[in-house]
């Protein structure tokens, strides 16, 4: 059973273009007919719903009780969406600078479990540390990036970075200085997946850009483990599709995600038959400035044949 968030209720306008996607021994062919309206300006303040999320007056009654109720929806529910927070055309933007270069997204596929980062040798199936799901879909990475494209711009901006902080509940937060992984986006054309597991971190920030015609929905349990219990039992009935705790969100392009899936397990569902992928980035923060991910965890994504972080 699926429970429906209720946090977004306006959509954004899609636009109409043609596509059309081959996908075989990690070959594409991606024809767009793109739209003849001139790009916006990637000036951060003009990428940002600022009406409604008055980034630029941080000391505001207005920002402050986003915040608050931001700080809230996490504590309740693990999640925040805050829907229509990029301007639609800079949602028009941002595809258009992915879209050119989908003929390099990195195509992942594997066998993983949910808890990747641990050594679940002693394990066995059908225990959940033991059971492998397959993950398949693709990467841009930070460094593939226009270096003057609005995602860049608005990553970096500190104003967005404040903001993320406050709403974290943190007192220092630094964008990541990974050249590859600081800001990546990622792309779930049809049969693509990203199965369930947790994170090794809380503060999960993303932008949803646009979602595929059918499936490819974010499915998650908040705070169903602990850091005394891992409550392998209500795992296992996640696994079977047996658990009547899974949500799914509403969620429209535009709308700014926080997640705290450390202890939330969590996945993004097979994409159906669709005219269009799943595309998502992913902002990467640290409590201290200049993190950058370890080599290896880098090479398992701009490298597909090493694996690392699959927990097997």
């Amino acid at each position: 059973m699926l429970g429906q968030g209720l946090l977004c209720t306006l959509g954004v306008e899609i636009d109409n273009r043609s596509r059309a996607v081959h996908m075989g021994a990690y070959q594409r062919i991606v024809l767009f007919n793109r739209p003849q309206e001139r790009i916006m300006s990637a000036e951060p303040d003009h990428l940002v719903n600022l009406p409604r999320y008055p980034l630029l007056d941080p000391a505001g009654s207005e920002l402050a009780s986003v915040v608050e109720s931001a700080r809230r929806c996490l504590d309740e529910e693990a999640l925040c969406v805050l829907p229509e927070f990029l301007m639609p055309a800079a949602i028009r933007q941002f595809r258009e600078e992915i879209e050119a270069l989908l003929p390099r997204a990195i195509p992942q596929e594997n066998q993983r479990t949910a808890y990747g980062w641990m050594n679940n040798d002693e394990f066995t199936p059908p225990h959940p540390r033991a059971i492998r799901h397959h993950s398949r879909n693709q990467t841009i990475t930070l460094d593939l990036l226009p270096k003057d494209g609005g995602m860049r711009i608005l990553f970096f901006w500190q104003a967005l970075t404040d903001f993320v902080r406050r709403c974290l509940g943190l007192q220092k937060l630094y964008c990541s200085a990974c050249p590859y992984l600081a800001l990546i986006a990622k792309v779930f054309d049809q049969g693509d997946n990203l199965p369930w597991h947790y994170d090794t971190n809380d503060g999960v920030v993303s932008l949803l850009l646009q979602a595929p015609d059918e499936g490819g929905h974010f499915e998650y349990v908040p705070y169903l483990r602990s850091e005394s219990d891992e409550c392998y039992e209500d795992v296992d009935k996640v696994f079977s599709g047996h658990s009547d705790r899974v949500r799914r969100p509403l969620m429209q392009p535009g709308s700014l995600v926080l997640f705290k899936g450390r202890r939330s397990i969590h996945q993004v569902s097979q994409v159906g038959a669709t005219t269009k992928p799943r595309l998502i980035l992913l902002f990467r923060y640290d409590r201290e400035p200049g993190m950058v991910f370890p080599e290896a965890t880098v090479q398992a994504v701009i490298d597909p044949r090493v694996r690392v972080h699959q927990g097997i």
